[in-house]
């Protein structure tokens, strides 16, 4: 019994030593795995690249790997699980453009793992926008019209197609074609278009993922077999000059090559009736003037057959002795009179005060302001009533005065009021009141979205889980309250937070309005100066908040929870601002005041959460 005794002790004895050296040999005999390509911090990477790596075991065991991927090298997500071959083909649309990303390998022999290196790489970028070559800005079309632009890089296993838009609009938004057979040209019927009316052309380049729009280029349609639309050179319009002065236009051509003579019309009416020469030359001399009158003038070009094309309508002064000429200023932004603008003269001599016209005729006959002795003027909006549904132009008229029965007039200027109003959302018998705002001819809602219900009274779920990469159901958020330096009350003032499953959903809109979509945020963008500030909203360091849209954050929540603050990346809120585009991808419209000022668009954010703002439909 002593020697069974004896043995247990030694065996209890050199037990550990035989498990240390068990234990050594079993971590000899873990596998590895040694990444390849793409190479680390390369750029350049193809939206849709292979990723090749090594592996190996010690044990000869058969090996599986699991590929990660990720923006932040301290939190990379699974994409690919149990893999057996040593490369893996990523999917063209879990890579957005000109983003840096990370990678890693995880490889396992059945009994243990290893993980290898993370490297990183560099996706390529958008598109190229397109040059547009033919035809150039400003000519007439009368029949077909082939518009030609030149090709845009494609990258690496990339397709590059173009999208072609027109209309009236300086921001066309017509899809008129798509071309995706490596041609760079669509040619377009032109018979249909309105005759006298100025079209606005341009082109999209897109792949996979993103898109990039070439300039806007514009002609006008004229009749078949009319001359060409003359030029008015000189007086410029607008302007004031001595009596006598000569009217000046370019000689134009006609299609079929017949004589051209010349119509010029001109009096005190702001639509000149008085036919006062017809000749072949493209020159009149004016006489018998009034003294500080405004005329105007256009010119029509006709062939003996008949066929005419109208110019332009252009208006002068008459100076002299006596009250001067109160010239209105152009508005900040072409024919828009913004919240916060005035109108605004110069001052005309010899006068003692001035008296506003406002209306929907032209000229206006509306008295709203007499004897004003400053030369501008604050127009209120019960003078200016458009509503939410009806755009209305008006026409403002100055008149100087001397006191003394001495009067001038201005030359009308034609203006959309920007207006603004409130519209009240009920959901499930939950009312929420939303303040809109226009802008140029769209009309947005001044306030992100901050419902917890569909528009059909179905309730949406407060995120509970800690991945919104899971995240397909009905989900909002709610920015933490009680931050240092943060709004109070934060869901009221500046919205809630949704995911990505809802920004298609129809329920999210009530009847009349849409989630922004691409062409609305195109439209900003084209509007106005294109400073990121003067959208923004006054929370934002260095917000302008100039056209009253007031664009804030509800909020920029990651993925996890556990990253930052409950997910919200408070530290980017004041500088920038995200707002979810319903474009199918799902991508993110982002106001970076901090980034050289730019508007830019992310897509693939379908596990974060960020701010909708509606648009009324058209």
């Amino acid at each position: 019994m002593k020697y069974v005794k004896k043995f247990f002790l030694l065996f209890v004895v050199f037990m550990p030593l035989i498990s240390c050296d068990e234990e050594d040999a079993f971590v000899d005999k873990k596998p590895n795995v040694t990444l390849l390509s793409p190479s680390d911090k390369t750029s350049g990477v193809d939206i849709a690249p292979s990723f090749e790596w090594q592996g190996s075991d010690p044990t000869g065991k058969e090996l599986t790997y699991d590929f990660y991927l990720g923006l932040d090298s301290t939190k990379l997500f699974i994409e690919a699980k149990g893999l057996k071959e040593s490369n893996y083909k990523l999917a063209d649309y879990k890579l957005r453009k000109d983003v840096t990303f990370y990678w890693k390998v995880v490889v396992s022999n059945g009994i243990q793992e290893n993980e290898s290196d993370i490297w990183s790489f560099m996706s390529i970028p958008a598109p190229a926008a397109p040059n547009l070559v033919a035809p150039e800005a400003n000519v007439f079309i009368r029949e077909s019209l082939v518009l030609e632009w030149e090709a845009v890089p494609a990258g690496e296993g990339e397709t590059i197609s173009y999208n072609v838009y027109l209309g009236k609009d300086k921001n066309p938004k017509e899809l008129v074609g798509t071309v995706d057979d490596g041609s760079t040209s669509l040619t377009i019927d032109a018979s249909p278009l309105e005759v006298g009316a100025n079209y606005y052309w341009r082109v999209d380049a897109t792949d996979l993922i993103n898109s990039s729009s070439s300039e806007v280029r514009t002609f006008k349609k004229l009749a078949l077999g009319s001359p060409d639309e003359p030029m008015l050179v000189a007086p410029l319009d607008r302007t004031g000059v001595p009596s006598g002065v000569v009217l000046d236009w370019t000689d134009v051509p006609d299609p079929e090559g017949d004589l051209v003579s010349y119509d010029v019309y001109m009096d005190k009416s702001n639509t000149p009736t008085t036919l006062v020469s017809s000749s072949n030359a493209s020159q009149f001399t004016t006489s018998n003037l009034d003294v500080n009158a405004a005329y105007y003038w256009y010119i029509i070009a006709k062939d003996p057959a008949g066929n005419s094309t109208k110019s332009k309508t252009y208006g002068f002064s008459v100076t002299g002795v006596g009250v001067g000429f109160p010239n209105i200023h152009n508005f900040e932004v072409e024919d828009m009179l913004s919240l916060d603008e005035k109108l605004v003269w110069d001052s005309a001599s010899g006068a003692t005060s001035y008296d506003v016209y406002v209306g929907t005729s032209n000229p206006p006959v509306n008295k709203i302001a007499s004897d004003i002795t400053e030369t501008e003027f604050q127009i209120k909006n019960a003078d200016i009533p458009s509503d939410i549904t009806d755009v209305k132009t008006y026409y403002a008229l100055v008149v100087a005065k001397d006191g003394t029965g001495g009067e001038t007039n201005s030359f009308p200027v034609a203006f959309t009021p920007q207006m603004t109003g409130t519209v009240t959302d009920v959901r499930g018998g939950v009312s929420e009141d939303y303040t809109w705002v226009r802008i140029g001819t769209s009309i947005w809602m001044s306030q992100n979205l901050r419902t917890k219900k569909l528009s059909n009274g179905d309730d949406l779920s407060l995120i509970i889980n800690d991945n919104l990469g899971l995240a397909t159901d009905m989900y909002y958020d709610e920015h933490p309250e009680n931050l240092p330096g943060f709004t109070p009350n934060w869901s009221e003032v500046h919205g809630r937070v949704y995911c990505s499953a809802l920004v298609a959903n129809s329920q999210m809109a009530p009847e009349g309005w849409h989630v922004m979509e691409t062409e609305d945020y195109k439209y900003l963008e084209s509007y106005g100066t294109k400073k990121t500030g003067d959208f923004m909203g006054k929370w934002h360091d260095g917000g302008l908040d100039t056209y009253g849209l007031n664009l804030v954050t509800a909020g920029y929540r990651y993925e996890s929870k556990s990253k930052f603050e409950n997910g919200f990346r408070t530290s980017l809120e004041k500088s920038r601002l995200e707002i979810w585009v319903n474009d199918g991808i799902p991508s993110v419209w982002e106001l970076n005041n901090s980034y050289n000022k730019k508007f830019r668009i992310f897509n693939n954010q379908a596990n974060k959460m960020f701010a909708i703002r509606l648009v009324k439909d058209e």
